[in-house]
Protein backbone atom coordinates (compact mmCIF):
# COMPACT_ATOMS: atom_id res chain seq x y z
CA UNK A 1 0.00 0.00 0.00
CA UNK A 2 3.00 2.24 0.58
CA UNK A 3 4.60 2.19 -2.58
CA UNK A 4 1.07 2.48 -4.46
CA UNK A 5 0.24 5.70 -2.25
CA UNK A 6 4.14 6.99 -2.97
CA UNK A 7 3.22 6.16 -6.69
CA UNK A 8 0.52 8.21 -6.72
CA UNK A 9 1.95 10.95 -5.26
CA UNK A 10 4.61 11.07 -7.50
CA UNK A 11 2.78 11.00 -10.61
CA UNK A 12 0.53 13.97 -9.17
CA UNK A 13 3.47 15.36 -8.21
CA UNK A 14 5.00 14.98 -11.50
CA UNK A 15 1.07 15.92 -13.47
CA UNK A 16 1.07 19.46 -11.58
CA UNK A 17 4.54 20.45 -12.71
CA UNK A 18 3.56 19.60 -16.04
CA UNK A 19 0.58 21.52 -15.72
CA UNK A 20 2.71 24.54 -14.30
CA UNK A 21 5.11 24.51 -17.45
CA UNK A 22 2.51 24.31 -20.02
CA UNK A 23 0.68 27.39 -17.59
CA UNK A 24 3.22 29.03 -18.21
CA UNK A 25 4.50 28.46 -21.79
CA UNK A 26 0.53 29.42 -22.26
CA UNK A 27 1.11 33.19 -20.61
CA UNK A 28 4.21 34.02 -22.09
CA UNK A 29 2.08 33.26 -25.65
CA UNK A 30 -0.23 35.63 -24.43
CA UNK A 31 2.36 37.92 -23.78
CA UNK A 32 3.89 37.36 -27.35
CA UNK A 33 0.30 38.09 -28.59
CA UNK A 34 0.01 41.48 -26.67
CA UNK A 35 2.92 42.10 -28.18
CA UNK A 36 1.66 41.63 -31.48
CA UNK A 37 4.75 38.98 -32.14
CA UNK A 38 2.43 36.34 -33.78
CA UNK A 39 4.66 34.28 -35.10
CA UNK A 40 6.69 33.94 -32.12
CA UNK A 41 3.07 32.94 -30.00
CA UNK A 42 2.40 30.70 -33.03
CA UNK A 43 5.21 28.26 -32.58
CA UNK A 44 4.92 28.06 -28.00
CA UNK A 45 0.70 28.01 -29.11
CA UNK A 46 1.10 24.68 -31.72
CA UNK A 47 3.62 23.08 -29.37
CA UNK A 48 1.18 23.32 -26.37
CA UNK A 49 -1.89 22.13 -28.53
CA UNK A 50 0.43 18.95 -29.62
CA UNK A 51 1.25 17.89 -25.96
CA UNK A 52 -3.04 19.21 -24.97
CA UNK A 53 -5.00 18.48 -27.39
CA UNK A 54 -8.04 18.12 -25.15
CA UNK A 55 -6.98 22.08 -23.80
CA UNK A 56 -9.97 24.59 -25.15
CA UNK A 57 -7.77 27.32 -23.87
CA UNK A 58 -4.62 26.67 -25.65
CA UNK A 59 -6.65 25.48 -28.85
CA UNK A 60 -8.97 29.05 -28.63
CA UNK A 61 -5.61 31.09 -27.78
CA UNK A 62 -4.11 29.17 -31.07
CA UNK A 63 -6.80 30.10 -32.91
CA UNK A 64 -6.60 33.59 -31.98
CA UNK A 65 -3.15 33.88 -33.07
CA UNK A 66 -4.06 32.31 -36.55
CA UNK A 67 -5.87 35.05 -36.96
CA UNK A 68 -4.12 38.11 -36.52
CA UNK A 69 -1.43 36.19 -39.13
CA UNK A 70 -4.27 36.09 -41.57
CA UNK A 71 -3.79 32.14 -41.39
CA UNK A 72 -7.90 32.19 -42.04
CA UNK A 73 -7.84 28.63 -43.04
CA UNK A 74 -5.95 27.20 -40.21
CA UNK A 75 -7.61 29.38 -37.74
CA UNK A 76 -11.26 28.02 -39.02
CA UNK A 77 -9.88 24.24 -38.73
CA UNK A 78 -9.47 25.11 -34.84
CA UNK A 79 -12.74 26.43 -34.25
CA UNK A 80 -14.62 23.76 -35.77
CA UNK A 81 -12.66 21.54 -33.01
CA UNK A 82 -13.29 23.72 -31.05
CA UNK A 83 -17.12 23.49 -31.60
CA UNK A 84 -17.08 20.31 -31.76
CA UNK A 85 -15.77 20.26 -27.90
CA UNK A 86 -18.19 22.98 -26.73
CA UNK A 87 -20.91 23.28 -28.92
CA UNK A 88 -22.58 25.61 -26.97
CA UNK A 89 -20.01 28.19 -27.07
CA UNK A 90 -21.17 30.94 -28.80
CA UNK A 91 -18.53 32.55 -29.31
CA UNK A 92 -16.58 30.09 -31.51
CA UNK A 93 -19.52 30.11 -34.29
CA UNK A 94 -19.27 33.81 -34.38
CA UNK A 95 -15.45 33.52 -34.68
CA UNK A 96 -15.65 30.37 -37.44
CA UNK A 97 -18.00 33.19 -39.00
CA UNK A 98 -15.83 35.94 -39.36
CA UNK A 99 -13.26 34.12 -41.12
CA UNK A 100 -15.51 32.49 -43.80
CA UNK A 101 -17.12 35.42 -44.23
CA UNK A 102 -13.42 37.35 -44.92
CA UNK A 103 -12.66 34.44 -47.76
CA UNK A 104 -16.35 35.15 -48.53
CA UNK A 105 -17.62 32.03 -47.83
CA UNK A 106 -20.96 34.46 -47.20
CA UNK A 107 -23.33 31.24 -47.22
CA UNK A 108 -21.22 29.11 -44.71
CA UNK A 109 -20.52 31.84 -42.49
CA UNK A 110 -24.40 33.10 -41.88
CA UNK A 111 -24.91 29.54 -40.88
CA UNK A 112 -21.94 29.74 -38.18
CA UNK A 113 -24.01 33.21 -37.01
CA UNK A 114 -27.55 31.55 -36.99
CA UNK A 115 -25.74 29.20 -34.47
CA UNK A 116 -24.02 31.41 -32.46
CA UNK A 117 -27.11 34.17 -32.59
CA UNK A 118 -29.30 31.20 -31.04
CA UNK A 119 -27.17 30.35 -28.13
CA UNK A 120 -26.93 34.14 -27.58
CA UNK A 121 -30.21 36.09 -29.08
CA UNK A 122 -29.69 39.37 -27.32
CA UNK A 123 -25.93 39.73 -28.41
CA UNK A 124 -25.79 43.02 -30.83
CA UNK A 125 -22.90 42.43 -32.24
CA UNK A 126 -23.60 39.07 -34.05
CA UNK A 127 -26.39 39.86 -35.55
CA UNK A 128 -25.05 43.12 -36.86
CA UNK A 129 -22.08 40.80 -38.22
CA UNK A 130 -24.80 38.64 -39.67
CA UNK A 131 -27.13 41.38 -40.77
CA UNK A 132 -23.72 42.75 -42.54
CA UNK A 133 -23.39 39.39 -43.98
CA UNK A 134 -27.28 39.92 -45.63
CA UNK A 135 -26.43 42.84 -46.57
CA UNK A 136 -23.97 41.57 -49.23
CA UNK A 137 -26.00 38.91 -50.49
CA UNK A 138 -28.41 41.66 -51.04
CA UNK A 139 -31.13 39.91 -48.94
CA UNK A 140 -32.27 43.39 -47.80
CA UNK A 141 -35.89 42.49 -45.55
CA UNK A 142 -33.47 40.09 -43.45
CA UNK A 143 -30.42 42.69 -43.28
CA UNK A 144 -33.07 45.50 -41.73
CA UNK A 145 -34.78 42.96 -39.21
CA UNK A 146 -31.38 41.78 -37.88
CA UNK A 147 -30.38 45.61 -37.58
CA UNK A 148 -33.29 46.69 -36.11
CA UNK A 149 -32.29 44.38 -33.23
CA UNK A 150 -28.97 45.43 -33.01
CA UNK A 151 -30.24 48.68 -32.80
CA UNK A 152 -32.55 47.97 -30.46
CA UNK A 153 -30.06 46.06 -27.96
CA UNK A 154 -27.32 48.97 -28.49
CA UNK A 155 -28.87 52.10 -29.54
CA UNK A 156 -25.50 53.83 -30.30
CA UNK A 157 -23.89 51.89 -32.34
CA UNK A 158 -23.59 53.51 -35.75
CA UNK A 159 -22.65 50.94 -38.09
CA UNK A 160 -25.93 48.70 -37.35
CA UNK A 161 -27.48 52.81 -38.38
CA UNK A 162 -25.06 53.06 -41.20
CA UNK A 163 -25.68 49.47 -42.43
CA UNK A 164 -29.18 49.52 -41.63
CA UNK A 165 -29.73 52.64 -43.54
CA UNK A 166 -27.97 51.15 -46.88
CA UNK A 167 -30.36 48.19 -46.70
CA UNK A 168 -33.33 50.58 -46.53
CA UNK A 169 -32.04 52.37 -49.04
CA UNK A 170 -32.07 49.91 -51.55
CA UNK A 171 -35.86 48.70 -50.66
CA UNK A 172 -36.28 52.02 -51.89
CA UNK A 173 -37.36 53.56 -48.16
CA UNK A 174 -35.18 56.91 -48.62
CA UNK A 175 -36.63 58.72 -45.89
CA UNK A 176 -35.99 56.15 -43.54
CA UNK A 177 -32.09 55.83 -44.81
CA UNK A 178 -31.75 59.06 -44.63
CA UNK A 179 -32.38 59.20 -40.99
CA UNK A 180 -30.41 56.52 -39.98
CA UNK A 181 -27.68 58.02 -41.96
CA UNK A 182 -28.29 60.99 -40.11
CA UNK A 183 -28.21 59.63 -36.90
CA UNK A 184 -25.04 57.53 -37.51
CA UNK A 185 -22.95 60.94 -38.80
CA UNK A 186 -24.28 62.29 -35.34
CA UNK A 187 -22.49 59.31 -33.54
CA UNK A 188 -19.56 59.99 -35.49
CA UNK A 189 -19.65 57.07 -37.89
CA UNK A 190 -16.73 58.35 -40.75
CA UNK A 191 -18.76 56.79 -43.92
CA UNK A 192 -22.36 58.36 -43.38
CA UNK A 193 -21.49 61.80 -44.37
CA UNK A 194 -21.19 61.12 -47.96
CA UNK A 195 -23.97 58.86 -48.45
CA UNK A 196 -25.56 61.30 -46.82
CA UNK A 197 -24.67 64.14 -49.15
CA UNK A 198 -25.18 62.13 -52.04
CA UNK A 199 -28.35 59.85 -51.33
CA UNK A 200 -30.39 62.20 -49.56
CA UNK A 201 -32.31 65.28 -51.33
CA UNK A 202 -33.60 65.84 -48.02
CA UNK A 203 -31.37 65.84 -45.03
CA UNK A 204 -32.82 65.66 -41.96
CA UNK A 205 -32.94 69.06 -39.68
CA UNK A 206 -30.85 68.09 -36.56
CA UNK A 207 -28.09 67.17 -38.97
CA UNK A 208 -27.78 70.23 -40.84
CA UNK A 209 -28.37 72.13 -37.49
CA UNK A 210 -25.27 70.08 -36.32
CA UNK A 211 -23.00 71.22 -38.63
Amino acid sequence: MRVVAFTFSFLFSLNWAIAQVAEEQNNKAIELMTEEKYEEARVILEKLVVENPSSTLYRYNLAVTLTNLKKRKEAIHHYRILIKEVPDEAEYYFQAGDLLEQQDSLKAAVLMYDKSIKLEPDNFQYLFYRGTNYLKRNQFELAVQDFNKSVKLNPEHSNSLHNRAIALYKLGRTLEACTDWCDALLLDNPNSASHLQRNCKVIPSKCLLSK
